[in-house]
């Protein structure tokens, strides 16, 4: 009897310690589980990647029919140095001269492409292309947990980043593949 309350003192101890830890750290729990909810997202919407595949080229293609568009100027961005004045393949055969609304997207995406680059040399600038929108997904759900954190407290952030994440009507705007403004 005598040690099993000698266990049991050395277990409670022990409990106490691993509370007050948490409590002393509870900051950093917070942010692994921000992490948790941010990978989630991350994984749904990289769901879809291998159906992403042309399989004439082997290169990755946009989820829908704008991103094309946004693809082909980031291309000619990349090949060029900057953006056409006037697009002769839009509005045959006046063209389409409004080329800055494309502009800063497809230069992110460019130097996005860069930046990668950097670190992983047999990336392609089609996939950097593709990935855009889950990563700023990640980003934007980063920021989106510190403002919902500053209008109320972190509970409620990160209530709010886990019904985003999985919210499916942004879902689809941010999934691998869906590049547009």
């Amino acid at each position: 009897m005598e040690g099993e309350s000698e266990d049991r003192d050395l277990l409670d101890k022990r409990k106490e310690q691993a509370i007050g830890l948490l409590k002393k750290k509870k900051v950093w729990i917070i942010y692994i589980v921000l992490a948790v909810i941010a990978y989630l997202g991350y994984f749904l919407r990289t769901r879809n990647l291998g159906y992403l595949t042309d399989i004439t080229t082997g290169k990755y293609i946009p989820l829908a029919l704008d991103p094309f568009a946004f693809l082909k100027y980031v291309e000619y961005i990349f090949e060029n140095g900057s953006l056409m004045v006037t697009d002769v393949m839009r509005y045959v055969p006046w063209g389409y001269s409004s080329m800055n609304e494309f502009s800063f997207l497809s230069h992110f995406i460019v130097y996005m492409y860069k930046i990668w680059h950097l670190f992983v040399p047999s990336v392609t600038i089609q996939y950097v292309h593709i990935m855009y929108p889950v990563v700023c997904f990640v980003i934007g759900l980063v920021f989106f947990y510190f403002f919902v954190r500053e209008i109320f407290d972190w509970r409620v952030a990160l209530l709010s980043s886990g019904f985003l994440a999985v919210l499916p009507a942004f879902l689809y705007r941010t999934m691998a593949g869906f590049a547009d403004k």
